[in-house]
């Protein structure tokens, strides 16, 4: 009698065509992951609306505080010092000053003020100008305006020749206005970490949100999940189109995100144009860059794939056939 034949052992598939199956499972499950969010479109829409209205509210937040920087920074760089002098302050005292300013490095421009014209210029911008009719004597001194060169704009660099205008004999009062553009600094950077926790904040919303849907969803399919574990699929097998459906989550939301921070800056966009015209300023309000709103989805996927993941880790194991 023969002996019946071994089955010979089935070949060991190659690299490519383990990879071509690798991906054909993974595009399997990025589309059927997909097409279950069209399938539930209501609760998909609610879950897409409040992922993009808690990422588009910092976003908006950090465009409009860079937008305050760009005005701030103009500002900054357009500090004067201006030296009030002793009113009896001589006319080659005077000349002598305006001279060893002109020496420094970091003056640029000396201008020179006469008390005449500074109480001309007093009288023609000031409504209560009049009253120093009545006064014997011209109340007002003679005035140095000087202006420093671009690198010296700075507040450190200005505090620092203004110490050393005032040991000048001649000069009575130094004024550097630059107090008000360090409450407006202390501010900004307070605004933009209160920004930044309200961000962190509504990243662990986000996370939630994203999360509570996964685990929905895994509940609704608690009897696909133990038949097919039944049949020996892995967890990995498994997850994968919940990880997948975190990632639409994330694409889609910060997709809508970005469109509803370009609407609100739009909506905005005229009114703000109208009052820099009152101040004669050409600003032009900044839109988000490229990559700013490469970052701004890229985060939204982020967030969406590491809300499932969180999800799927803690309830796919916990699912076994019974």
């Amino acid at each position: 009698m023969a002996k019946a034949k071994r089955p010979q052992p089935l070949a060991k598939p190659n690299l490519v065509t383990r990879l071509r199956a690798y991906g054909r499972d993974h595009l399997r499950s990025l589309v059927f992951s997909l097409g279950k969010l069209y399938r539930q479109r209501f609760a998909t829409t609610l879950t897409l609306l409040m992922i993009a209205v808690a990422l588009a509210l910092p976003a908006c937040l950090y465009v409009l505080l860079n937008n305050l920087q760009v005005v701030t920074q103009n500002w900054d760089n357009a500090g004067q010092i201006t030296l009030f002098l002793k009113v009896d302050s001589s006319d080659a005292a005077i000349q002598e000053l305006r001279n060893r300013f002109a020496d420094y490095p970091e003056i640029e421009t000396v201008e020179y003020v006469p008390a005449e014209d500074a109480l001309k210029e007093f009288r023609d911008r000031n409504e209560f100008g009049q009253l120093l009719d009545g006064l014997d004597d011209n109340p007002l001194p003679p005035t140095l305006i000087l202006t420093p060169i671009t690198a010296a704009k700075q507040t450190s660099k200005l505090n620092q020749l203004a110490t050393d205008f005032r040991s000048y004999s001649n000069v009575d009062y130094v004024q550097l206005d630059m107090q008000w553009l360090q409450r407006l600094h202390a501010i900004t950077n307070t605004v933009r970490r209160a920004i930044t926790v309200i961000s962190m904040m509504l990243a662990i919303s986000v996370l939630l949100v994203v999360g509570n849907s996964i685990r929905l969803d895994i509940e609704n399919r608690r009897e696909e999940i133990e038949v097919t574990k039944l049949i020996g699929a892995t967890d990995r097998f498994i997850r994968r189109p919940f990880l997948y459906g975190g990632m639409w989550y994330g694409l889609i939301g910060g997709v809508l995100a970005l469109l509803l921070v370009l609407l609100a800056l739009l909506a905005i966009k005229r009114p703000i144009q109208e009052l820099v015209g009152l101040y004669n300023s050409d600003f032009q309000l900044m839109f988000p860059s490229f990559r700013q709103s490469l970052g701004l989805v890229a985060s939204s996927i982020g967030l969406g794939l590491f809300g499932s993941w969180l999800a799927v880790s803690r309830h796919i194991a916990k699912i076994e056939p019974s």
